[in-house]
């Protein structure tokens, strides 16, 4: 996981690409990248070990991330559902080191 260009967890996933990454403990500097798009998990991984048809493939997997609660929808509420969310995620993740993150669709670079 890179957040700011800095490189503040890994993980490694399981055999149905599921995955936990431990960042330490949340802080300012990473609830800002985190709100402003900067972070994105990178596959470190020779492409060749995730599937044996990218064995040529020359790049890297990446995929931005977002807090769960970020949805920027205009839900039931007019879009206060998903801001009130994501204000409940931010003081939990402050609270209790725990913050629910969730990847985009992988890209290679």
């Amino acid at each position: 996981m890179l957040c700011a260009g800095r490189v503040v967890g890994g993980a490694t996933a399981d055999g149905s690409g599921a995955f936990t990454i431990n960042m330490g403990t949340l802080n300012a500097t990473m609830l800002v990248s985190l709100l402003g798009n900067q972070c994105r998990v990178v596959v470190t991984t020779p492409l060749v070990a995730c599937d044996v048809s990218l064995a040529g493939v020359a790049g890297m997997l990446t995929a931005p991330v977002q807090l769960l609660g970020d949805s920027g929808g205009s839900g039931a509420l007019g879009g206060l559902g998903g801001i009130i969310g994501l204000i409940v995620q931010i003081l939990s993740g402050l609270l209790g080191n725990i913050i629910n993150i969730i990847p985009s669709s992988f890209s290679l670079v």
